[in-house]
C-alpha cells in the first residue's frame, strides 16, 4: 500500500508592531495624535487607510482625511498630501493611562512594506485644551 503525504506551505503576511508610542492628551478633549500619509517617488499621493485593532478601555478613536505638509527629511518636502489623522478623546472626567492599537495600511496591497501596526500609550491628564495638547504633542518628537 502506498501512501503519499501533501505538505503546502503557506505564507500569511502579518504586520509587526514597529512603532510604540506615547502621547499626553487633556480628559475629554478631542487631540490629534499622529497622521499618515503616502506618496511615491515622484511625489504623487496614494491610498493610506488606518484600520483599530484594539480601542481603547477609555475613551475612542477617530479617523478623519486631513492635509499634511511633508515633513523634512524627503524629497517632496514642503508638498501638501492628503493624508489621515488619528484622534483620541478620552471620556468626560477620565484620568490615566489607556492604550489602542491600529495598522497603517495600502489597501491595494496586502503585502506592501508600508502595512504596519503601531501602538499608542496614552496619558490623560485633568484640564487643558486642544492647543496644549498639540504642543505637547509636538514636543515629545
Amino acid at each position: 500500500m502506498w501512501k503519499i503525504s501533501l505538505f503546502v506551505a503557506v505564507s500569511v503576511f502579518m504586520p509587526t508592531v514597529v512603532s510604540a508610542e506615547l502621547a499626553t492628551v487633556a480628559s475629554g478633549v478631542k487631540s490629534e495624535i499622529t497622521t499618515h500619509m503616502r506618496y511615491d517617488s515622484q511625489c504623487r499621493p496614494s491610498l493610506v487607510a488606518i484600520k483599530i485593532l484594539a480601542a481603547p478601555a477609555n475613551g475612542t478613536v477617530t479617523t478623519e482625511p486631513k492635509s499634511i505638509v511633508v515633513p523634512a527629511p524627503s524629497h517632496c518636502v514642503g508638498k501638501t498630501m492628503e493624508g489621515v489623522a488619528i484622534y483620541f478623546q478620552s471620556k468626560p472626567g477620565f484620568v490615566g493611562r489607556d492604550s489602542f492599537r491600529y495598522q497603517r495600511l495600502n489597501p491595494k496591497d496586502a503585502g506592501d512594506r508600508f502595512n504596519i501596526e503601531i501602538s499608542y500609550t496614552i496619558s490623560v491628564v485633568a484640564g487643558g485644551t486642544q492647543e496644549k495638547n498639540e504642543i505637547e504633542r509636538l514636543n515629545a518628537r
